[in-house]
């Protein structure tokens, strides 16, 4: 029997999933409708658990969960196509449902009041068990609703887009303020300046540097001319006025203040937004900076610290850096549940997803299921919800994943079940075995008794045999010792003519050697021979001895006509003797008979 899989049950194989309900019954000795009511009421149990909606909507849910599972215990064929009615209306309602909480507004309430038609549909629906409701009604109504739903989340992403950017736009107008702002509370802020100036520097000078500091890019903006002149400037004019206690050294305003009209003057040539009034503020500093290196009294009061739109009163709480890297791991998309405030319906969460995450201006745009804007956190405040749980990850399982978990459980156990019942039928049939080999050996026993007993008689057969074949082995074995004897005289006798053969060859080898190497020592110049040649053996070339060279003991012949034919050492010729390569047709005249020769032939020339 094969392994029953979710593969199959879930692509419509409704009889492997009755196979296993009865798998299980018979194993557990329990009825499969019992374990089908079980099954139902898990998944239904999973589906609330994985799913925690809103109080509200949960009691939609319950309204329907009897009807369901009554519906889903009595139909296989809920588990086997994701087609079916039931089971289309919870794959439809899980994301929609999960992520609604209570907010006011119209679109919000639509879809409660959309979600409470459908639920009374399907209450209706299942209630007339689809006697006098046909089918088609219960898709046709999961159809409006999922093409309503389609709608909404359009119009959902576009405000979406449309607050993403307005957001975008306030928080690079408050960055570009706070960085403004900044730069003059670090310069100015709590030094004395002459009072007129005080609305001039938090009103035209702020706002002529927040104009650029929001057109130009934050990298550029330090190289921005303007802006770098009055990086020079705000710490110099900090320091040049005296008043509430704070007096100025002379010589600090005779070496800075040429200076700070100089750059004041450079300034005006820089593009502004405001020219009238930009040259206006830089007319009043120079008034100033005239009546201060002048000495002439000025009405000059501490610079009360610009404030800013986006103080908040934790600006120097410290979060540690662990519960910070809780916020990296949201990302756009993600849904969070806020805890909201306690009522007699319990606590009222906030269902939000995070649609704007900016980590440059430290930001957190959160916005509901209709896209509209719901909180904007920064880092610290979201890390701080997150790790006192007062923020958390919206839990959502679809429903088929549900249905997948639970039949994947009862599959695991249908199996098991099923390997209980092959172990049973298995060692019901090993008892079967057993007494089949038990009447077996018992055969075999007898067997082997008769078989004994014959052996017995053959094992007296074959001594008989065994005593005639000795007899003959040792008549046998006398004749062959005769034989081994007279071969072993003949092979002795034998040995001995071949080594008397080797011994005279050798012998003769030898010989011929030695009287080879006496010819060649007698041989004298003008001595005849006669060699094989060597390109063909049967070729005799006749060569004369011209000269002996004793020092390298070399023999050269030459032809009739005095041509140097050949060349050999002592050894050459003696072994060119043996094997007959060369023979001596006549030997030379020694050097007496030469000398006489010659004498001859020089008195038969004298006479």
């Amino acid at each position: 029997m094969s392994e029953f899989t979710l593969q199959a049950i879930t692509n419509g194989d409704s009889l492997q999933l009755s196979e296993v309900f009865a798998s299980i019954a018979a194993t557990e000795v329990a009825d499969p409708t019992a374990l089908r009511q079980q099954l139902a009421t898990e998944l239904l149990n999973h589906f609330v658990q994985a799913n925690p909606w809103d109080a509200r909507l949960q009691s939609l849910l319950d309204k329907v969960m009897p009807v369901a599972l009554t519906q889903i215990a009595n139909d296989d064929e809920f588990y086997c196509s994701p087609d079916h009615p039931l089971r289309a209306f919870f794959n439809t309602i899980t994301l929609p449902a999960s992520r609604w909480c209570p907010r006011d507004s119209r679109p919000n309430q639509q879809l409660y009041d959309k979600l409470s038609e459908l639920v009374a549909f399907i209450l209706y629906y299942w209630s007339n068990n689809d006697q006098t409701v046909p089918a088609a009604s219960m898709q046709q109504h999961l159809d409006e609703f999922t093409n309503w739903l389609a709608t909404e989340d359009k119009r959902a992403a576009m405000l979406e887009a449309r607050l993403c950017e307005t957001e975008l736009a306030n928080l690079k107008l408050t960055s570009a303020e706070t960085r403004v702002t900044d730069s003059i509370n670090h310069n100015l802020a709590q030094r004395p300046l002459p009072t007129e100036l005080h609305s001039a520097i938090a009103g035209t000078l702020k706002s002529e540097l927040q104009y650029w500091a929001f057109n130009t890019d934050p990298a550029d903006l330090p190289q921005l001319p303007l802006w770098k002149s009055w990086q020079r400037l705000l710490p110099a004019i900090g320091q040049l006025f005296s008043g509430e206690g704070i007096e100025v050294d002379d010589q600090l305003l005779y070496d800075q203040i040429p200076l700070v009209l100089a750059e004041l003057e450079r300034s005006l040539q820089h593009p502004t937004s405001n020219a009238q009034a930009y040259s206006q503020l830089v007319e009043q500093l120079n008034h100033s900076l005239m009546s201060a290196i002048q000495k002439q009294p000025m009405d000059c009061t501490l610079f009360a610290a610009i404030a800013t739109t986006n103080e908040s009163s934790d600006a120097n709480m410290r979060v540690p850096r662990a519960l910070l890297q809780q916020t990296e791991s949201i990302q756009p998309g993600d849904w969070i549940i806020f805890d909201g405030k306690a009522s007699d319906a319990g606590v009222d969460n906030i269902r939000c997803k995070l649609v704007l995450k900016n980590p440059e201006l430290d930001q957190f745009l959160f916005v509901d299921h209709t896209g509209r804007k719901v909180m904007n956190k920064n880092a610290k405040d979201l890390a701080l919800c997150l790790s006192t749980g007062i923020a958390r990850p919206l839990p959502s399982q679809e429903f088929d994943e549900v249905i997948n978990n639970n039949l994947s459980a009862l599959i695991e156990r249908g199996n098991r079940s099923v390997q209980a019942q092959l172990l049973l039928q298995k060692n019901k049939a090993e008892e079967v075995v057993r007494a089949i080999i038990a009447q077996q050996q018992a055969a075999a026993e007898a067997a082997e008794r008769e078989r004994a007993a014959e052996q017995v008689r053959l094992q007296e057969q074959l001594e008989a045999r065994r005593a005639a074949a000795r007899k003959a082995m040792m008549e046998a074995r006398a004749l062959a010792h005769e034989k081994i004897r007279i071969e072993a005289e003949q092979a002795a006798e034998a040995e001995r003519l071949r080594i008397e053969q080797e011994a005279n060859q050798v012998a003769e080898i030898i010989a011929k050697q030695q009287q080879a190497a006496q010819s060649i020592s007698e041989l004298q110049v003008g001595a005849w021979l006669e060699i094989s040649s060597e390109t063909n053996a049967e070729e005799k070339l006749r060569a004369k001895l011209s000269v002996i060279i004793n020092s390298t003991g070399k023999y050269i012949f030459a032809d009739q006509f005095g041509r140097k034919l050949a060349e050999y050492t002592r050894e050459q010729l003696i072994t060119l003797m043996v094997e007959d390569q060369i023979k001596i047709l006549r030997n030379g005249d020694n050097f007496e008979d030469q000398l006489a020769k010659v004498i001859r032939g020089l008195r038969r020339d004298v006479s």
